[in-house]
């Protein structure tokens, strides 16, 4: 008994360890992508302003060659565009006009300032735009965002355009690492969170001053120079923490290595909770030890004790039946010896068809990777979470198998233990597109909000240097060059009116909707379209259920899924609607059998302006998502490669 608690007590412990260093890792994997995003946000962001200064500068470059340049002009730009300072170069990199306003007693006057050196490129001719990017102001303890392009080949040097960095690097720190770093470190059970490389720590959490070294700790090292998760139990101001380990690598560049330490002292009081447990468990057994001996001499307490064991392999037996995880016993041959209600539900097949049959004589294909499980079933326990597929549909899975041994250590039976967590991830999966949609729409709707302004002014210029100017020389070029301001003017104004539309609340009515006849106008509007493209369009249930929703809104999503379907599908393909009811859910499912979406984008196809097709905008289906969320319902999809695609929308009844 007392090696039985031990083993007992350590398998516990190693599968209570198992979950706190999967759920770590995930939570590393995660803290990890999100700082690759970030990153990635403020790539896109300096890019974003690197354009707008660059279409600042062609502007200024336009004027100055047409020689309509002066400090009141070059002041009025920079006021209207919200930029610092715009320098003009000669050849020699002399500057030679500027929006500053000469303070006196100042160490440059405007014919002091010299930047051969850092206009060298242009000046020389090796280039015509220069992105000179973030850099500190000369006199003052600020930051600036700089870039610059040539003057007319007619005057020769440069223009330079330099932007008050301040908002922009305030708003890197506010989505930066050190930010995801900080609230993280704020949850209850984490001890420390670390961001470090080879020299020292980059960012951490409150209360982190210090942390060992990665040269030096074996442990770190490899997790320094690999992509690999690394875990361990360490000692972090006279605590044991669970250390999980994760390199941070951007752009084939290693920033350093997120270290994350839990508290585990949950663990040990659940430890101390086991054994505990284990030592009443002990008694208990010694006890029943003792009559058990008693029964041998005495056999006036068989009958007794017959009746007891009969009621509690009865109670044993309802307790498996009516467990919500499928449970199914399997024997030393390989034979079913129980299949409990849960289980007859997942597999669909009652456990009359399957209870004494060998696994390996049931031809249903759902059963397969049970067979793998106990194939592979090398040591005493396995808990593994998996992907399978039961007829036909795809589920999640935790599985546990353990293996019970007689005497004489003879494997007598398999309890294999399956818990469906589909719902639980479609959920997780659900929420991750909920959040990301949100911050894309919060995104778009600052973006489009800050450059909205200043490329409307851009348009003015343009539309005024065309209609207002007149050029003797170089005409020409000069309508080529305003024409190109404007159209991308137009074309960008374009973008960001998408960005709004996608980033606004949607109105949302709410009105009793008879599915019948919803569907059937839905079918209407296809069904042309179906006759000249030979597509077999059909209705397989309408129903006549009542559903509260917005019907335009709902049209919306079913137009733009039905199309995508259309599309999806060759000459002779088939496009099917279905709508059914269950207790709590109005589900209409738009099923096609074309060549499906290739895994490796499905994980993409909800993502903003991501699109596979050649003339998509990427729009759809992120605003049918959006929509059908307002809705309070779920959209979701499944697909196979040359079988096709279903999409589903759940909507409350």
């Amino acid at each position: 008994m007392i090696i039985s608690s031990y083993f007992e007590l350590r398998q516990s412990r190693e599968e209570i360890f198992h979950l706190l260093k999967e759920q770590s890792k995930s939570l590393i994997e995660t803290i990890s992508l999100s700082s690759i995003n970030t990153l990635n946000s403020g790539v896109e962001l300096e890019d974003m302003i690197t354009e707008r200064l660059l279409n600042n500068a062609s502007l200024i470059k336009s004027l100055d060659s047409l020689n309509l340049l002066s400090r009141k002009k070059l002041i009025e730009i920079s006021d209207q565009n919200d930029l610092y300072r715009i320098n003009i170069f000669d050849r020699n990199g002399n500057r030679v006009l500027s929006n500053r306003i000469p303070e006196e007693g100042h160490l440059h006057g405007p014919e002091k300032v010299n930047r051969y050196e850092e206009v060298g490129p242009i000046l020389e001719g090796e280039t015509e735009e220069l992105i000179i990017g973030l850099k500190d102001a000369e006199y003052v303890d600020e930051k600036r965002f700089a870039v610059a392009v040539s003057r007319a080949k007619n005057k020769g040097g440069a223009i330079v355009l330099n932007l008050n960095a301040a908002d922009f690097i305030e708003f890197r720190k506010k989505i930066g690492i050190g930010k995801i770093i900080q609230d993280i470190s704020d949850n209850e059970g984490l001890v420390y969170l670390i961001l470090q490389d080879s020299i020292g720590i980059l960012a951490a959490g409150q209360g982190v001053n210090e942390a060992a070294p990665v040269e030096g700790d074996k442990f770190l090292g490899e997790a320094f120079n690999s992509d690999l998760t690394f875990s361990r139990v360490n000692e972090f101001k006279d605590e044991d923490v669970y250390e999980v380990v994760k390199r941070l690598k951007y752009d084939d560049e290693i920033i350093g290595i997120f270290r994350l330490g839990l508290s585990l002292n949950e663990v040990k009081l659940v430890e101390e909770r086991m054994l505990r447990r284990l030592i009443i468990i002990s008694l208990v057994l010694a006890a029943i030890s003792v009559v058990v001996l008693s029964i041998v001499f005495t056999n006036q307490n068989l009958k007794s004790v017959s009746n007891e064991y009969s009621k509690f392999k009865s109670l044993t037996w309802s307790v498996f039946q009516n467990m919500d995880e499928a449970v199914i016993v399997v024997n030393k041959n390989k034979e079913i010896a129980l299949f409990n209600i849960a289980a007859e539900k997942l597999f669909q097949k009652p456990g009359s068809k399957v209870i004494g049959k060998n696994l390996n004589d049931i031809s249903s294909a759902n059963f397969a990777f049970l067979n793998e499980l106990l194939a592979g079933a090398n040591s005493d326990s396995v808990f593994e979470e998996r992907a399978v597929e039961i007829s036909g549909k795809p589920y999640s899975i935790i599985l546990s198998l353990t293996k019970n041994y007689d005497e004489s250590g003879v494997p007598q039976n398999y309890i294999i233990v399956i818990k469906d967590i589909t719902s639980i991830k479609q959920l997780q999966e659900q929420s991750r597109r909920n959040e990301k949609l949100t911050a894309m729409g919060e995104l778009a709707s600052g973006v489009a909000h800050e450059i909205r302004n200043p490329i409307n002014v851009i348009g003015m210029v343009a539309q005024r240097l065309l209609k207002e100017f007149n050029p003797d020389e170089n005409r020409e070029e000069y309508l080529s060059i305003t024409s190109l301001l404007k159209d991308e003017v137009t074309r960008i104004n374009k973008i960001i009116t998408q960005f709004l539309q996608f980033a606004k609340p949607l109105s949302v009515s709410n009105e009793e909707v008879k599915t019948g006849d919803f569907i059937e106008g839905i079918f209407r509007s296809f069904i042309g379209q179906a006759n000249q493209k030979k597509i077999n369009f059909r209705i397989d249930n309408a129903g006549d259920y009542a559903v509260n929703t917005d019907p335009d809104l709902l049209k919306q999503v079913l137009l733009n899924i039905v199309q995508n379907s259309f599309d999806a599908v060759e000459e002779n393909g088939e496009v099917s609607l279905n709508c059914r009811k269950t207790d709590r859910k109005i589900i209409i499912e738009v099923k096609d059998n074309g060549k499906g979406i290739p895994e490796e984008v499905q994980s993409k196809i909800f993502d903003l302006y991501f699109s596979t097709k050649k003339e998509g905008n990427g729009l759809g289906l992120s605003i049918s998502q959006k929509i059908v969320n307002q809705l309070g319902g779920r959209l979701s999809f499944t697909s196979r490669r040359d079988e096709g695609t279903t999409f589903t929308i759940e909507l409350p009844s």
